[in-house]
């Protein structure tokens, strides 16, 4: 999964002096998207932000991966997810909200930032 300004550098830093446009990317990811036999599709989570991943890739399995990132140390911020997965703290944040939503993580939006904790409400019950 990577996030198509991601995609955009990648590609042209391989084409070197022959750059593709921003559009042009995001055309030929839409018409990638949209071919049968294409492992690849473009998903766009609630905030946005719109990303390339494998079409076997479920939010399900992302969420629960996440989640028991969380509960192993307790709570997490975006950065630390990111730098455990090695992925970029935009895509960590959208997978934390995801987890979120699906009411397994709970934040907490202080000061200090944002943090994401196991959903004890639902838990312990």
């Amino acid at each position: 999964m990577m996030t198509l300004p991601e995609v955009y550098c990648r590609v042209n830093r391989a084409r070197g002096l022959e750059l593709l446009s921003p559009e042009d990317l995001l055309n030929a990811c839409q018409a990638l998207s949209r071919r049968e036999d294409s492992p690849m599709e473009l998903h766009r989570f609630p905030t946005g932000v719109i990303v390339l991943q494998l079409k076997t890739a479920s939010v399900e399995s992302m969420v629960e991966a996440t989640t028991e990132f969380v509960k192993q140390n307790g709570s997490a911020t975006a950065s630390q997810l990111a730098a455990d997965q090695g992925i970029t703290v935009i895509l960590a944040k959208e997978r934390l909200l995801a987890a979120e939503e699906q009411a397994m993580l709970c934040r907490d939006d202080s000061t200090e930032g944002l943090k994401f904790y196991p959903n004890r409400f639902l838990i312990d019950v």
